[in-house]
């Protein structure tokens, strides 16, 4: 028997070949997997899953239709529930025996204030005022007012004359050319131009002092009337001396600064002389403008108002015109002398 013997060099196949053999199976392999993976798509889009169909399920539900009431009891329930149901008023029979007796007629004209005089309202208001009472209130309800004394002029809802009616002035004002009765129209011509719901005070003093009314009074014609009268009669001579420590221009404006006015017009000749009492004997000293002002600024703290004051000065002394100027621009007021 035979042998025959294949030698392996002739099975060699050279690298070349043997690389584009490789080559050649990977590239069929990996067109194989594009074609799967093509096929699967296709499938899935052309044949899509079934899905579950939805369910619907729930509870029978029954409603029952109600007849409406008839026409009759429809209408009585609503007539019912309209008219609101009013407790039973509570009665009592009398425990006196006689009944008491009616009542008088009153005539209707009185209680016509269609026709009610505005003086007769004016009046009311006015004694209102001077009991005191509306005096607070007042001090934000007064209406402001202008104001001119001398040609000197102002504006306040409060505002407060003084005049020092002393000898001396009375003179001074005279030789001026100013009469005692002109001096009186000149502050009856101020009251008579205010608001009758601006307030106004009339101080007096030489070495007493006294005031036209305990209280600051709206300018209504009833108390227009009173102070003109008053006026004409009483400002004039000397008030009663009624505090020894208290006298001169301190108390008039004392006076007139318990008054918490706004506005002060202040008539004097400049001259601060002190009534004092020496050994039983009555002596006259002259006090300084700074003693005078302290004063005045104390009663302004005490208060917490201040006050604007005017001077109208009649033939003052030199240094008693430097001390009503320094007095006056002090306080937020002109000085005019004649």
């Amino acid at each position: 028997m035979r042998t025959f013997r294949v030698s392996t060099r002739s099975l060699r196949f050279p690298a070349r070949r043997r690389s584009a053999l490789k080559g050649g199976i990977l590239l069929w392999a990996i067109l194989a997997q594009i074609g799967i993976l093509g096929t699967t798509i296709l499938i899935v889009v052309r044949d899509p899953p079934e899905q579950e169909a939805p369910v619907f399920s729930g509870g029978q539900k029954i409603e029952k239709k109600v007849a409406p009431p008839p026409p009759a009891e429809l209408r009585r329930l609503l007539r019912r529930s309209s008219r609101p149901n009013f407790a039973k008023r509570l009665t009592t029979q009398s425990l006196v025996s006689d009944p008491l007796p009616a009542l008088p007629e009153l005539p209707k004209d009185a209680f016509d204030f269609e026709g009610a005089d505005l003086q007769m309202m004016e009046d009311a208001q006015g004694m209102l005022e001077q009991t005191g009472f509306l005096n607070a209130g007042r001090r934000s309800a007064a209406a402001s007012s202008a104001a001119a004394l001398f040609g000197v002029q102002d504006s306040g809802r409060r505002i407060v004359v003084i005049v020092n009616t002393s000898a001396s002035v009375v003179r001074k004002a005279r030789n001026a050319g100013v009469s005692i009765e002109r001096l009186h129209e000149e502050v009856i011509e101020l009251i008579n131009g205010l608001q009758s719901s601006t307030l106004f005070g009339i101080v007096q003093f030489s070495q007493g002092s006294r005031r036209f009314a305990p209280h600051l009074a709206p300018a209504i014609t009833r108390n227009r009337e009173a102070a003109t009268d008053w006026i004409r009669a009483e400002l004039r001579g000397n008030p009663p001396v009624g505090d020894e420590e208290l006298v001169g221009h301190e108390a008039g404006l004392a006076l007139a600064l318990d008054l918490e006015p706004d506005v002060i017009f202040l008539i004097t000749d400049g001259s601060l002389n002190k009534r004092v009492r020496i050994s039983g004997e009555l002596k006259y000293p002259e006090i300084p403008y700074g003693l005078l002002m302290e004063s005045i600024e104390k009663k302004m703290r005490a208060s917490g108002r201040r006050a604007r004051i005017h001077a109208i000065g009649f033939k003052m002394k030199e240094k008693d015109r430097r001390g009503m100027a320094e007095l006056t621009r002090k306080f937020g007021g002109t000085l005019r002398e004649f």
